[in-house]
């Protein structure tokens, strides 16, 4: 039984579902390179607040775990760079990257329907300097902020195409 199916099969149940769809979206910005915004049109039963709140706060707790693994990363990557010439342009544009676009760049990226967030929490977090650029709470609140955004701009795409989401 792959995810969908799973998520198909519990989507009637009110409480079960949004705790499905948390966790889906925790996964989704870990390690499932798959966008979330495919769970807005399950889910008859659950109201798209619901379905947004679930999708946002799982969002928020995988860009915590990722900030994380960027940030013990971060070193192992910095050393490769010194020692291979190309892998060290790739980190020194993606530090300055990071660097210049900082939040508005972030929440613009992970604002964007049907984009995976998997590679750019990475992104932002592997090249975090050290966690100067970047802070964990405004790292965590802007992925939060943009997981909303994203389910708005999904619904009113769909409304006005003529699919209802509720």
């Amino acid at each position: 039984m792959g995810l969908m199916d799973l998520l198909t099969s519990m989507e009637e149940d009110v409480i079960l579902y949004p705790i499905f769809l948390f966790l889906y979206s925790v996964m989704s910005a870990v390690f499932l390179p798959i966008p979330v915004e495919i769970v807005l049109f399950t889910g008859s039963n659950t109201s798209l607040g619901v379905k947004a709140l679930a999708l946002a706060s799982g969002k928020a707790v995988g860009s915590m775990i990722v900030f994380y693994i960027g940030f013990e990363i971060e070193g192992f990557i910095r050393k490769w760079s010194e020692r291979w010439r190309f892998f060290g342009l790739v980190v020194r544009f993606s530090t300055w990257f990071v660097a210049k676009l900082k939040y508005l760049g972030l929440y613009l990226l992970l604002s964007v329907p049907l984009m995976s967030d998997t590679a750019v929490l990475y992104i932002f977090s592997l090249f975090n300097k050290e966690g100067e650029t970047l802070k964990l709470k405004w790292f965590v609140v802007v992925n939060f902020i943009a997981g909303i955004t994203r389910v708005l701009i999904v619904w009113a795409f769909s409304e006005w195409v003529g699919i209802r989401l509720v």
